[in-house]
């Protein structure tokens, strides 16, 4: 995650597909999340889809299951820039994230880095993320952003507008979910950390940059495979 005022755009994998990350990587984006929770992408694919962004250049982030800590653990062990621990709604839950990711005398972590050791001398830190995606979590999101050892927030649009009473994608950009968001903000900075939101296929990105958001996650591959198909055979029809 960045603190500076260049944007860090990401993209999300739904494909368990080293072609669709390393295409993605090598379009431009700053990062790519390999998505464990709600993608095809399994535990035995993710060391390949790691190497396939990280070999183009880009982050590779990894969102893993709210209930599996020690998957998140073992992201780190293969190498990942950011694990993502989804579903976090408060510190005490925030805290056991972080315990999972860090060694002794800070967690619980058992000792293996395995791929993480072979990472070149000057690369940025690992970070542990977690997303703040429900009511509960932004009342508590002082306590969970002031978490030692916490990486930063992942502000998580679409479940936040449901636990909120809105509907999706009519109320994203809604007056309670952006004064929801703004409050996650303010914690976040009040404790050093930067926070990133999901915008989907973009319309969000302006909402997000007016909240001070300067890591943002834009539409998953399937969406972006969908959406230029459907653009490609428009155009075609109207050539006949």
């Amino acid at each position: 995650m960045t603190t500076s005022p260049r944007t860090s755009y990401g993209a999300w994998l739904d494909l368990d597909s080293v072609l669709a990350a390393e295409a993605l990587a090598v379009s431009g984006f700053d990062w790519v999340a390999i998505d464990l929770q709600h993608g095809e992408a399994s535990r035995s694919s993710v060391l390949a889809l790691l190497a396939a962004v990280q070999g183009r250049g880009a982050q590779a982030w990894v969102r893993v299951h709210a209930d599996d800590l020690t998957t998140a653990a073992w992201c780190l062990d293969m190498g990942a820039d950011v694990v993502v621990v989804p579903q976090v709604s408060s510190a005490a839950e925030a805290a056991a994230a972080v315990a999972a990711s860090r060694y002794a005398p800070d967690g619980h972590r058992s000792w293996g880095p395995a791929r993480a050791a072979l990472r070149p001398a000057g690369t940025p830190a690992q970070r542990l993320v977690v997303m703040i995606e429900d009511v509960a979590a932004v009342e508590d999101a002082d306590a969970i952003c002031a978490t030692p050892g916490l990486g930063g927030v992942l502000v998580g649009p679409a479940d936040l507008t449901v636990s909120l009473g809105g509907r999706v994608p009519d109320d994203l950009t809604s007056d309670r979910t952006l004064d929801a968001t703004r409050r996650v903000v303010e914690a976040a900075s009040a404790h050093g950390l930067a926070v990133a939101a999901y915008a989907g296929d973009g319309r969000l990105v302006p909402a997000w940059r007016g909240l001070g958001i300067d890591t943002i996650a834009l539409a998953c591959d399937s969406g972006m495979v969908a959406a230029a198909g459907a653009a490609r055979l428009a155009a075609a029809r109207e050539v006949g």
